[in-house]
C-alpha cells in the first residue's frame, strides 16, 4: 500500500475527509461482507444438521433389515465348564452339551541339566565331541526347518534358533531347564523336535529335550512315504530312493521357476494376469454394447432423441454449466418415463459416454455403430454380443484351467514340504547370476539337486533306525530329573449328540459359540438355553427413538428460534468498539436465528412427523401405530417447549414423563417379537424412503443433502466476487480523491511560496 502524506500545507485531516467521501462505497461493500458472513454461518448450521439427519437415515437403513431385530441371549447350566454366546442366527430353544476335551498347547519341560549350566554353556561342554556338527529338525504348523549346531553352539544360540524356527523357547538358569512350547493350542499347531543324524540325537539328549511324544512319532513317520522308487513302488534300495528324491526336487525346482520358464507357477500366474485383463476388456465391451442397445431402444421414436441423448450423457453439473437444466427436465417430462426407468436410461447413457471417451475402444465403438445403422441392426448387434460372450467364456475357461494347474503344482510342493525344508535349495546371489552363463547356472542347479538328494537319503536312512529309540528310558535319568512332554490337543465337544473339534477352545456351531473351560464328567450333560433377547430389541428401538427425539428437538429449536431482526454480522470496525463478550453474544443471537421459519427445515420436520405418526397394516390383518406399543408424544400444548414432537415409551424407567405407565413395548416384544419387528421394519422403511427421496441429487443440492448446498455455495462464491469488485471500487475512489487533495496541496504550496516571495520583494 502506498504511503500518503497529505494535509501538511492546508492543515486539513485529509484521511478523514477521503473516508467520508468513499463511505457510500464502503457501506455497499460491507453490506455484501455481512451477507456473506451470514450465509457462511447458515451453511455451517445446515452442514451440522445434515450430518445428524444422515446418521438417522443410516440407522433407518439398518432397521429396515430383519437382522437388526435378530438379537439372542443364551444361558448355560454350568458356566465353570463352558461359556456360550449366541449370534443373531442362532436357533431358539434348549440344547445339550458335553465337554470331552479342552484344547492344550504342546509344551516341553527339558530335563534338569547339571548345576552351573548357564545360557552361555556350549554343547561341547555338555558332551558333544569337539569340532562335531549335527542337525536337528523342528516341525511346526508352518513346516519343518533343519537347525544346524556344533560343539561351539551355546544354549542361548540354540534357544534363539528355536525361536526363529517358530516356537517359544527359553532357558531358565535357576532350574537348569529348557522350556519349549508351540505358539498356539491344538494338534495341528503342535511342534516336533527330532534328530536327522546321530550327532543331532546327541545334541537333543545332552540338552535334555529328546522325549517321547506323539508329535515326534508323527514327524518320524512322515518320512515313511518316501521309501519308494520313482514309480511309487516300495523299496529299500538307496539308489532308487535317491532317484525318487531327485525327480521330486527337479519338479519342485521347475514349478518354482521364474516367469520366463515354461511350466512354472509364476509363468502360469503371468498368463492368468494377461487373461484377466482380456476378460475385463471383453466384459467392458459387452457392457457397452448392452448399454448402447438399451439406450437406443429406449429413445427409439422419440422426436428429440439426439438432443436428449447428448444431455443424458452429461452430469448435473455439466448441464447446469451449459444452462440446459431446464431443457433437460422438459425433455424428461416429454419422454414420460418413470423416475426409476429414466434413472436407468441415464445410467446406460453415461456408461456409453464413459466408454466412448477412451480412444482404445474406438474400433468397438465403430463396429457397434455400424451394426446399429445396418438394415438388420438388432440381429447384427445381438450377433456381436453373442460372439463377445463366447470370447469371454473361452478366456474364462483358460483362466480356470491355468488356475487348476497352479493349484495342483502348489499342492505338490506342499505335499513334499518335508523334503524342501530338510534339504533347502542352495541359492545364487544377484552378483553370481550376472557373471554366470545359462549353462553354468543349469549345472549349479543339477549339482545342488544331487547334493540335496544325497542328504535326504542319509536323513531317511537315519530316521528309519532312530524312530524306534524315541525319548529317555527310566534308567537314563536315575535321579528322577527327566524331561516332561505335554502333547498339543484339540478341544472336543458334543453338541446335541454330535462331536465337534477345534484347535482352540472356542467352537462355533450354527450361530452358537462354545468356549470349553473344563471337561465334564462322563455322565454329566450341560444345558444351553437360547431365546429372543427382548431387552436387546427394546434397547435398539429405544436408541432409535432417542436419536430421533434429539434431532426433532434441535430442529424445532432452530425453526422456532427468537427473531434476530436488526442484528447483522459486525464489521471489523464495529467489533473494535465492543468487548469480546459483547461480540460473542451478538453473533450467537444471529446464529441461533439463521434457520428460523426456514421452509426447507419445515418440510423435513413435516416429512418426519407425518411418517412417524402413520399406521401400518401387518400380515395379521391388524393396523398398528407407535401408540399401539405405548409410544406417544405429549403434544405441543402439554409438552415442554420444543418437545411437542418427541416420543415417550410407556414404562421407560429413564423417562420421568412415562415411567409410571405399563410397559406395552417390552410386553409386545416378549409376546410376539415377529409382529413388533414387522411394524418397525415398515415404519423405518417408510421414513427411510421419504428421506432418501428428499436427499436425491438435483441442480440445487447434492446427494444425501436435505438443503440446497449447491445453491448456497454458488451464492457464496458470487458474494466473494462481488466483495472483491467493491473493494477494488473503494480503493479506486480513494486513489482518485487522494490525487485531488495532493494536487490541492501542491497548489497551496506553490501559492504560499509565491506569496512569500512577493512579501519579500515588497518588504525589501
Amino acid at each position: 500500500m502506498a504511503i500518503r502524506v497529505s494535509g501538511l500545507v492546508s492543515g486539513l485531516d485529509t484521511d478523514s475527509i477521503v473516508q467520508e467521501l468513499v463511505a457510500a462505497y464502503s457501506t455497499k461493500k460491507d453490506k455484501h461482507v455481512k451477507a456473506k458472513s451470514k450465509l457462511e454461518w447458515k451453511m455451517d448450521a445446515w452442514k451440522d444438521l445434515n450430518k445428524k439427519v444422515n446418521s438417522l437415515y443410516k440407522k433407518l437403513g439398518n432397521m429396515k433389515l430383519s437382522t437388526y431385530y435378530n438379537k439372542k441371549k443364551t444361558t448355560i447350566s454350568d458356566s465353570t465348564k463352558a461359556t456360550v454366546t449366541a449370534s443373531n442366527n442362532a436357533i431358539n430353544g434348549t440344547q445339550t452339551l458335553k465337554v470331552k476335551d479342552v484344547a492344550s498347547t504342546g509344551y516341553l519341560t527339558g530335563a534338569q541339566l547339571a548345576d552351573g549350566t548357564t545360557a552361555n554353556t556350549t554343547l561341547g561342554e555338555l558332551g558333544l565331541a569337539s569340532g562335531t556338527k549335527g542337525t536337528v529338525a523342528l516341525k511346526t504348523k508352518n513346516g519343518t526347518q533343519n537347525i544346524e549346531v556344533s560343539s561351539d553352539t551355546t544354549i542361548s544360540d540354540f534357544v534363539n534358533k528355536l525361536k526363529d524356527a517358530g516356537v517359544s523357547a527359553n532357558y531358565d538358569a535357576t532350574y537348569n531347564r529348557l522350556y519349549i512350547s508351540a505358539k498356539d493350542s491344538g494338534v495341528a499347531n503342535d511342534f516336533a523336535l527330532t534328530a536327522t543324524d546321530p550327532n543331532g540325537l546327541d545334541v537333543l539328549k545332552s540338552l535334555g529335550v529328546y522325549v517321547n511324544s506323539q508329535a515326534n512319532k508323527d514327524a518320524y513317520k512322515a518320512w515313511d512315504k518316501y521309501g519308494v522308487d520313482v514309480d511309487g513302488n516300495p523299496t529299500t534300495d538307496p539308489d532308487k530312493i535317491k532317484a525318487n528324491f531327485k525327480e521330486i526336487l527337479e519338479n519342485i525346482q521347475k514349478y518354482q521357476g521364474e516367469e520366463s520358464e515354461a511350466g512354472s507357477i509364476k509363468s502360469l500366474e503371468a498368463k492368468n494376469a494377461d487373461l484377466r485383463t482380456d476378460f475385463s476388456n471383453l466384459q467392458a465391451d459387452r457392457n457397452y454394447a448392452v448399454a448402447y442397445m438399451s439406450m437406443k431402444g429406449a429413445l427409439e421414436g422419440f422426436s428429440d432423441k439426439d438432443e436428449l441423448e447428448e444431455m443424458l450423457k452429461k452430469s448435473d453439473d455439466e448441464l447446469e454449466a451449459a444452462g440446459k437444466t431446464q431443457r433437460f427436465e422438459e425433455l424428461k417430462g416429454k419422454l414420460g418415463y418413470s423416475d426409476e426407468d429414466f434413472a436407468q436410461l441415464r445410467t446406460n447413457a453415461q456408461a456409453v459416454a464413459a466408454y466412448e471417451k477412451d480412444t482404445e475402444n474406438a474400433q468397438v465403438v465403430s463396429d457397434i455403430e455400424a451394426a446399429y445403422k445396418s438394415a438388420n441392426s438388432k440381429d447384427e448387434l445381438q450377433a456381436w454380443v453373442d460372439a463377445n460372450s463366447a470370447a469371454i467364456t473361452n478366456v474364462s475357461d483358460k483362466i480356470k484351467a491355468n488356475s487348476e494347474e497352479i493349484a495342483e503344482k502348489q499342492a505338490y510342493i506342499q505335499k513334499n514340504e518335508l523334503l524342501t525344508s530338510s534339504a533347502p535349495e542352495a541359492t545364487l546371489s544377484e552378483e553370481q547370476l550376472k557373471t554366470m552363463t545359462a549353462a553354468e547356472i543349469a549345472a549349479f542347479k543339477a549339482n545342488d539337486i544331487e547334493a540335496r538328494a544325497n542328504s535326504l537319503v542319509a536323513q531317511y536312512q537315519y530316521v528309519q533306525t532312530a524312530k524306534a529309540d524315541i525319548g529317555f528310558s527310566d534308567a537314563a535319568r536315575p535321579d528322577g530329573k527327566q524331561a516332561k512332554r505335554v502333547d498339543g490337543t484339540d478341544a472336543r465337544i458334543e453338541l446335541n449328540g454330535v462331536e465337534y473339534t477345534s484347535a482352540s477352545n472356542s467352537i462355533t456351531v450354527n450361530g452358537l459359540t462354545v468356549t470349553a473351560l473344563q471337561k465334564t464328567a462322563a455322565d454329566e450333560t450341560l444345558t444351553i438355553s437360547t431365546q429372543v433377547d427382548a431387552q436387546g430389541i427394546y434397547d435398539s428401538i429405544k436408541g432409535f427413538l432417542k436419536e430421533y427425539n434429539a434431532l426433532m428437538k434441535e430442529m424445532d429449536e432452530l425453526y422456532n428460534a427468537d427473531s434476530a431482526k436488526g442484528y447483522e454480522p459486525l464489521t471489523d470496525e464495529e467489533k473494535d468498539s465492543m468487548s469480546d463478550k459483547e461480540v460473542e453474544r451478538w453473533e450467537e443471537k444471529i446464529k441461533k436465528s439463521l434457520l428460523r421459519r426456514d421452509g426447507t427445515l419445515s418440510s423435513v420436520m413435516n416429512l418426519m412427523t407425518t411418517s412417524m405418526a402413520q399406521g401400518f397394516t401387518l400380515s395379521n390383518g391388524k393396523k398398528y401405530s407407535l401408540a399401539s406399543f405405548g409410544i406417544k408424544t405429549q403434544g405441543y400444548l402439554s409438552a415442554a417447549e420444543h418437545e411437542g414432537s418427541l416420543y415417550h415409551i410407556d414404562g421407560d424407567s429413564e423417562d420421568e414423563i412415562s415411567s409410571g405407565n405399563s410397559d406395552k413395548l417390552l410386553a409386545a416384544i416378549q409376546q410376539d417379537p415377529d409382529m413388533v419387528q414387522e411394524f418397525f421394519q415398515k415404519l423405518s422403511d417408510d421414513l427411510y424412503t421419504k428421506l432418501d427421496k428428499k436427499m436425491q441429487s438435483t441442480s440445487m443440492n447434492s446427494k444425501y443433502s436435505i438443503y440446497n448446498d449447491k445453491k448456497m455455495q454458488k451464492d457464496y462464491d458470487e458474494y466473494t466476487k462481488t466483495i472483491k469488485k467493491w473493494e477494488e471500487k473503494v480503493t479506486s475512489m480513494e486513489d482518485y480523491y487522494y490525487k485531488k487533495f495532493t494536487a490541492m496541496e501542491k497548489a497551496l504550496a506553490s501559492l504560499q511560496q509565491n506569496t512569500s516571495a512577493l512579501s519579500g520583494l515588497l518588504g525589501s
